[in-house]
């Protein structure tokens, strides 16, 4: 038997307290006090599990879960074990318990360096597949509120908010099995925002965004771009109008996930004031089912 256990994160400020002596041992990145970061974890969509060894935090699992036009999804965020702690299967046993609390409706997805094997190994021992392709994060950092015009590119950006917006979407987008009622249903849906390129009455792309606020940064995510293959002004005008609207909200960073191939895209943020961050494999898991407690 191992000598520590899993258990959820109980909402107490001791359990935060130890979880951010946790964090700066394994990153030392979150910006935040323990009773901001308390605060945060008490928000619906945070789903957060911890190893527990002789009375004592010794390693966590931050997820989250998001809505969208792919459907509900619960993000393995950030895994951090105590370094005196590493290397007993602790890792891969706080993934389990994270796809176990999945619903059926619900896959699980991790995003993991090219540069680091340890997660890597202990995302496949948990069950979740690497995607094919690799790609790289790029940031965007707001770093003032000043609002910025978009760049002029003859049309408008805006959120789509009718049906016949909804219709001309999901013309465009075709093969991306996206329907006219999905792309109007999700943006009643929590921190789902689909903005709209539109030139001389027709719309010419649109664009996903997920709000999310994790441990270390509140933020909006450019989760897909529709149709995938845009006109390239549109895009700069979409992101453009991201950055001000992550301004508008307080937020800290626009981020978005660019596959190696998509070399239009990646010129496009750069010019927007993006930086690259790392390269990343996307890893994927359906949800287990519950663990049986004896009778």
């Amino acid at each position: 038997m191992p000598d520590w256990s899993i258990r959820p994160y109980s909402g107490t400020r001791e359990d935060a307290i130890e979880l951010l002596e946790v964090e700066k041992q394994s990153f030392g990145e979150c910006p935040y006090s323990a009773q901001e970061l308390a605060a945060r974890l008490a928000r619906p969509e945070q789903r957060v599990w911890l190893a527990e060894a002789a009375g004592r935090i010794v390693g966590f699992l931050s997820g989250l879960e998001t809505l969208g036009l792919g459907g509900p999804r619960i993000e393995a965020d950030l895994l951090g074990v105590h370094p005196h702690w590493r290397g007993r299967g602790i890792a891969t046993a706080l993934l389990l318990a994270l796809r176990r609390q999945a619903d059926g409706r619900q896959c699980v997805r991790g995003v993991v360096s090219l540069h680091n094997p340890a997660s890597a190994r202990a995302f496949a021992r948990a069950g979740f597949a690497p995607s094919e392709w690799a790609c790289d994060l790029l940031l965007y950092r707001i770093r003032g509120r000043a609002p910025r015009a978009l760049p002029a590119w003859g049309g408008a950006v805006r959120p789509l908010a009718q049906r016949v917006e909804a219709d001309q979407l999901a013309a465009i987008a075709r093969g991306e099995l996206l329907t006219p009622d999905r792309l109007l249903r999700s943006t009643q849906e929590t921190g789902v925002t689909v903005l709209i390129a539109e030139k001389e009455g027709a719309i010419r792309a649109g664009m996903e965004l997920l709000e999310v606020h994790t441990l270390l940064y509140s933020g909006l995510w450019i989760e897909s771009i529709l149709p995938s293959e845009s006109w390239r002004p549109a895009i700069r005008a979409m992101v453009t109008a991201a950055i001000e609207l992550a301004k508008e909200r307080g937020l800290d960073e626009v981020g978005c996930l660019v596959p190696k191939d998509r070399w239009s895209l990646r010129a496009t943020l750069l010019e927007e004031g993006f930086a690259p961050l790392d390269s990343y494999r996307v890893w994927l898991a359906h949800p287990l089912p519950a663990e049986r407690t004896a009778p």
